[in-house]
Formats: structure tokens, sequence, C-alpha cells
């Protein structure tokens, strides 16, 4: 379980990085409801973040384990955004 929790500090420290420069990066110049989308979107990220490190900081297994599994398809995401 220390090598899982450790992967998941690993992982929630990139999504952390990634919500940083998300939210530091000025919304695109589309529309108003473009834009409010946009900050939706950010702010739905921060909760997602919050929400891991909660559970990640859960003495239960299955905590741990459904954190490594979110990490790992924020990670996922990332990648596709990425490259696309």
């Amino acid at each position: 379980m220390k090598i899982i929790n450790i992967i998941n500090w690993i992982l929630i420290s990139t999504w952390g990085i990634a919500m940083i420069y998300a939210l530091f990066t000025p919304n695109g110049s589309t529309d108003a409801a473009g834009q409010g989308q946009e900050s939706m979107i950010k702010g739905i990220g921060v909760f997602v973040l919050l929400i891991i490190i909660g559970l990640n900081m859960m003495s239960y297994s299955w905590s741990k384990i459904m954190v490594l599994t979110i990490g790992l398809l924020l990670t996922y995401l990332i990648y596709s955004i990425a490259t696309n």
C-alpha cells in the first residue's frame, strides 16, 4: 500500500500542476458563454483535485485504489488533450 500511496501523490501532484497552469492561463477569446464554461471546467478540476486529496488521506485501502484509478484516468485525460 505504501507504493500505491507514493504513486497516488505523484499523480495528484501532476493533476495539481495541470490545474495551476489552467488557473493561471486566461480564458480563451470566445463569447461570454464560452468563457463561463471554461471557468466552470477549471472549478470542477479544482473540486476533483480536492476530492482525490481527501480520498488519499483516508486510511482505507479501497480509497487509495480508487484514487489510483482516478489519477490514471486524469493523467490519460491530460495526455489526450495535450496531443490533440
